[in-house]
């Protein structure tokens, strides 16, 4: 039985199989067993046990050691828990199953115990994958079916040209043993559904569907590899992992600001259960006003800002207050500094252009004020007030919406105040209480995260 080799695995490497115990997956690592030496790789395994089906998943672990140890293979063993996971992280179990399990790969490759995990993902996978995504409601990306390789190649599918009745053949054929998962058959589960259900009445009319799928992910990958690089050009990635993307309300470039979207979701780490309608619940936000958001799936949201849309983890706003003192600080927002300097030696007419270079960086100049002995460095609260430095003065949220500065960062942009009197908000601006006018000042640098 041929699988596809070329490109997916390279001299030298150590490449685990996703060795579960079913027909697939001993079709795989018996495959790859007998190309071992022609390929020049170390074949081992990987197994992990879900905790779902009690003694019968422990059962099928125990086989798939017998397995690796009659080949004299290695097998990294895993066991997690992914109904409570499901519970915790409120999702489907078939996704809190796949997350943990793709935990346990990516967690063996960086503890350097294998170079890649090979998956027996196969063609009826491949079909079963293009019509769950179109009935999700997918767009083009989704339609382009299971890929042979994914995350920089850490994750490699030789088996998507082979069908199920090829791997039957292959078992029967080389007499090989394997365990079935009873919950294969359980459509309660969306992909057994359309495997036992749908798939057999499709096959009844359209017996050579799963060709047409294979051309229709072809064309819908060749189409969305282009539209991603256009997207890609509304995109970026923040310090602190958000996604930015560019406001754009042509109607005419719809398809590929709903592609960034998606792209965005993938960029700001949601990497499962992203859907056309969730595209479009962000790309609707270009029409809505500052500070407008939409909530996302496992805990994301997408939020209206100035010059763009950000995409990110929702964070609970961490509160913090410390007393005003030189030193550096590491909060929620990012890292505060502040020192005591000399008064900048320059002539009266550069001073005013050396304070506003300044601040473009980051960095604010306040008086040695008594002030200070009775501030502390905290978030920001209800009815706190900034006299601004121009003269006139402003409730701490007006100033803060003024100064442009996103809702998202203002409940943990640390400021420095007095009972409710503001001296300065950290990287942005100072009171006039506290200008800077001789002898000894401070310095006071911020860098956010």
């Amino acid at each position: 039985m041929e699988i596809k080799t070329e490109g997916l695995f390279y001299p030298g490497e150590r490449v685990a199989v996703a060795l579960s115990g079913g027909k697939d997956s001993v079709m795989l690592f018996d495959v790859l067993l007998k190309k071992e030496k022609e390929l020049n790789i170390e074949v081992l395994a990987i197994n992990v046990e879900h905790g779902i089906r009690g003694v019968s998943s422990v059962s099928d672990s125990f086989f798939v050691k017998k397995l690796c140890d009659n080949a004299g293979k290695r097998l990294l063993s895993y066991s997690v828990d992914a109904p409570a996971y499901a519970r915790e992280k409120k999702m489907s179990l078939e996704t809190a199953a796949r997350d943990l399990r793709y935990k346990c790969f990516f967690g063996a490759i960086k503890d350097g115990l294998c170079d890649k995990i090979a998956t027996a993902h196969h063609a009826d996978d491949d079909a079963e994958s293009v019509l769950l995504n179109i009935f999700r409601g997918s767009g083009a990306a989704g339609l382009s079916g299971i890929a042979e390789s994914s995350y920089d190649g850490k994750i490699v599918r030789p088996m998507l040209s082979v069908t199920r009745k090829q791997i039957d053949a292959y078992i029967a054929q080389n007499r090989l043993d394997f365990v079935t998962d009873e919950t294969n058959f359980d459509t309660d589960y969306s992909r057994n559904f359309i495997r036992n259900r749908i798939i057999p009445v499709i096959e009844e009319k359209f017996p050579d569907f799963r060709s047409s799928l294979k051309r229709l992910g072809k064309i819908c990958k060749d189409e969305d590899d282009y539209i991603l690089s256009v997207a890609n050009e509304y995109l970026t990635v923040g310090k602190g992992g958000e996604a930015r993307l560019k406001i754009d309300r042509n109607e005419r470039n719809r398809p590929v600001i709903l592609r960034a979207a998606i792209e965005g979701m993938k960029k700001a780490g949601m990497v499962k259960d992203y859907e056309l309608t969730h595209a479009e619940a962000v790309a609707s936000l270009m029409d809505k006003s500052v500070g407008a958001s939409v909530d996302l799936p496992h805990g994301f949201v997408a939020t209206r800002s100035y010059n763009d849309i950000i995409i990110e983890k929702k964070k609970a706003a961490e509160e913090f207050s410390v007393p005003f003192s030189v030193g550096e600080f590491t909060l929620p927002g990012g890292v505060l500094k502040i020192e005591k300097v000399p008064f900048p030696i320059t002539n009266e007419n550069e001073l005013v252009p050396f304070f506003a270079k300044e601040k473009q960086k980051g960095v604010l100049y306040a008086a040695d004020s008594t002030l200070f002995s009775k501030a502390v460095i905290r978030n920001r609260k209800q009815g706190d007030r900034i006299k601004k430095f121009g003269g006139g003065e402003k409730s701490l949220k007006e100033f803060l919406i003024d100064l442009k500065i996103e809702g998202r960062r203002r409940d943990i942009l640390p400021i420095c105040a007095v009972g409710c009197e503001v001296l300065f908000v950290a990287g942005a601006e100072i009171s006039s209480l506290v200008k800077a006018d001789g002898g000894e000042i401070y310095k006071i640098t911020y860098e956010k995260i």
